[in-house]
């Protein structure tokens, strides 16, 4: 007698695209740290690497809307006041 099969469960696209953010944002912040740990590349490029981290920062944030459901406030994750006000305006 064969023991049925179990299918996984799919992940909703939401929740898919969400953990997508997230790794892709936790590769940039380890070239972000790769690059700041050289002192010489820190002082030349302290601007772009904020800006890495601030980028980390987004995809993060969009990961959290993301993985809100209806019924919720998607927007009560965003953690960063000008990404908020761009979300908020863009709804109307």
């Amino acid at each position: 007698m064969n023991a049925p099969a179990f299918l996984p469960t799919p992940v909703p696209m939401g929740d898919a695209l969400a953990d997508e953010l997230v790794r892709a944002s936790r590769i940039l912040g380890d070239l972000a740290y790769d690059l700041g740990s050289d002192e010489a590349t820190l002082r030349r490029h302290l601007t772009g690497l904020q800006s890495i981290d601030h980028v980390t920062q987004i995809l993060l944030n969009l990961a959290s809307v993301l993985r809100g459901g209806d019924g919720q406030d998607q927007l009560a994750e965003v953690t960063l006041e000008d990404m908020l006000a761009r979300l908020r305006t863009s709804q109307g």
